[in-house]
């Protein structure tokens, strides 16, 4: 069996004043030795780059905006980048400006990952502000905290804010805010720009799913998510408005707390239940109202996935709803002010019995080095017959575990990383056809296998394979060339022709470049 992963004793370290009005520090998770963990996409070994100590936001008005405005948005940070939100300057030109500064949580080394800004802007057009990190205001002053609602309209953010501000997608992806990502510009002209081809955010964007909104298969793979890190990816305005007004619009929907959350759109169905993108928009927002939905959503996910494991056969599980399971609590983990402990003992526990699954199925199975997490076509719904993964669903759980082991720390993230290193394994030997190409259902303990009619699941493999080679060290060349054939076969035959392939294919394995970079 694999290596047990049990609950951590944790300590929250919550901000210092109650729920509806906080001001102060935000969330922290203690009881992890300094080091253990960092920001979703810091991963051993990571290939973002460092970020410098000032940054560059460009302010873009609505139409129809002018007149002094109160703008709000965050920046957010890597670890060990910012120790203390107050050491913030904000400068227009060369004059500090008076602002709003509050930390919205903290990485496990304790450092800030994420602070909020508000500054009061004469809006005439487009703009730009600088922010300085790691000195305090010397003439800007303090601002009094304005809900961020008043700088939305409408108020629940489904159009957007009054005045948009801007990253550089080089801040974004090296700050680790959406997972890990490379900023779309630094593969250009590579074979790692494959995706640039596939997920074409100009096509999909937040007007083409206006249209499709009452169709429930456009809102899955979590929408919000893969348009942040198309932001991130990309740093550019309409991407921006995607993400924002599409996530806003997920919130918009939800009511009830608890186990009587209901998210509005399939409320009884785990695989539309999403906090990672309201975690992101909490993170470069700081409106409050994005975290405690994504609170809400990780419980009610928590009661429509009670029994994370697999009891074989016939029993329901799958790799997309263990996966969205896993990433709904550690999101929820990461941006809480008050629940953390929560959120990670339900993370603790569904891990525990992911990497169980894939040391047990099937029986008779022999290999210990290269699994995935194998279960019967049956429970995963399908007529096949025999044991077997999903290599595209694969990718949403590996997603999960990548980001878990990232938070965690310690041996929990090392027994999850070597999971996904023995999943690597397999998907990489005996998860294509003679072409090269991703099966649809992957076989294990038998030779068979299902093809996949379409070329809509290049990508998700080659992220598998890639994660893997990157958690096992860099050390298995047979990974590595694997993980870079699958980025060949995405850029030569990879098509998403419609919004739902958009959602998958450019969600988790857009973060492959990272890895093999």
């Amino acid at each position: 069996m694999a290596a047990a992963v049990t609950v951590a004793t944790l300590v929250c370290g919550c901000s210092s004043t109650m729920k509806g009005g906080r001001n102060g520090t935000g969330g922290m998770v203690t009881g992890l030795p300094p080091g253990s963990g960092g920001a979703v996409g810091s991963g051993a070994g990571g290939s973002a780059p460092a970020l410098g100590t000032s940054v560059t936001v460009r302010l873009v008005p609505r139409a129809g905006i002018s007149g002094m405005n109160r703008v709000n948005f965050a920046v957010p940070l890597a670890p060990g980048q910012l120790a203390d939100a107050a050491h913030v300057r904000v400068l227009v030109g060369a004059a500090e400006q008076p602002a709003l500064r509050r930390a919205l949580a903290r990485h496990p080394d304790g450092s800030v990952r994420s602070v909020q800004l508000q500054i009061d802007v004469a809006v005439a057009g487009e703009s730009e502000v600088t922010i300085e990190l790691g000195t305090a205001p010397a003439s800007g002053g303090d601002l009094a905290a304005m809900p961020v609602a008043s700088t939305l309209d409408p108020e629940d953010g489904t159009a957007g804010p009054r005045v948009w501000a801007l990253l550089p997608a080089r801040w974004l992806a090296g700050s680790g805010v959406a997972g890990p990502q490379v900023a779309e510009a630094d593969t250009a002209g590579t074979a790692l720009d494959a995706w640039r081809g596939i997920c074409d955010y100009d096509r999909f964007n937040v007007a083409a799913f206006l249209a499709m909104q009452t169709d429930v298969a456009v809102w899955l793979f979590d929408r919000g998510t893969t348009a942040y890190r198309g932001y991130v990816r990309r740093g550019n305005a309409a991407t921006l408005e995607t993400a924002y007004r599409e996530t806003a619009l997920y919130r918009a929907r939800i009511t009830g707390t608890g186990a009587a959350t209901r998210i509005g759109v399939a409320p009884d169905d785990l695989k539309y239940h999403y906090t990672q993108q309201l975690a992101i928009h909490y993170l470069l927002t700081g409106d409050d109202r994005f975290r405690e939905a994504a609170e809400e959503v990780g419980r009610r996910a928590a009661s429509l996935w009670t029994s994370p494991g697999y009891a074989g056969g016939a029993d329901f599980w799958t790799e997309r709803h263990a996966g969205f399971g896993l990433l709904a609590y550690v999101w929820a983990a990461i941006v809480s002010d008050n629940a953390a402990p929560e959120f990670l003992a339900l993370a603790d526990a569904a891990v525990t019995a992911y990497l169980a699954l894939q040391e047990t199925y099937p029986a008779g199975y022999a290999d210990r080095d290269a699994r995935c997490f194998a279960h019967s076509a049956e429970a995963h719904g399908e007529g096949y017959g025999y044991f077997g993964c999903s290599p595209w669903m694969s990718a949403i759980l590996a997603d999960g575990l990548d980001a878990y082991a990232t938070l965690r720390g310690g041996a929990q993230a090392q027994a999850a990383r070597a999971s996904l290193v023995k999943m690597a394994r397999i998907v990489a030997r005996d998860g294509r056809d003679p072409t090269g190409k991703p099966f649809y259902w992957m076989g294990v303990g038998t030779t068979q296998d299902e093809v996949d009619d379409y070329h809509e699941h290049w990508g998700e493999s080659a992220y598998v394979v890639a994660l893997g080679w990157h958690h096992g060290g860099r050390s298995e060349p047979a990974l590595e060339t694997a993980a870079r054939a699958l980025v060949a076969g995405l850029a030569e035959h990879g098509t998403a022709p419609h919004i739902r392939s958009f959602n998958w294919q450019c969600r988790s394995a857009v973060a492959t470049p990272y890895y093999l970079r």
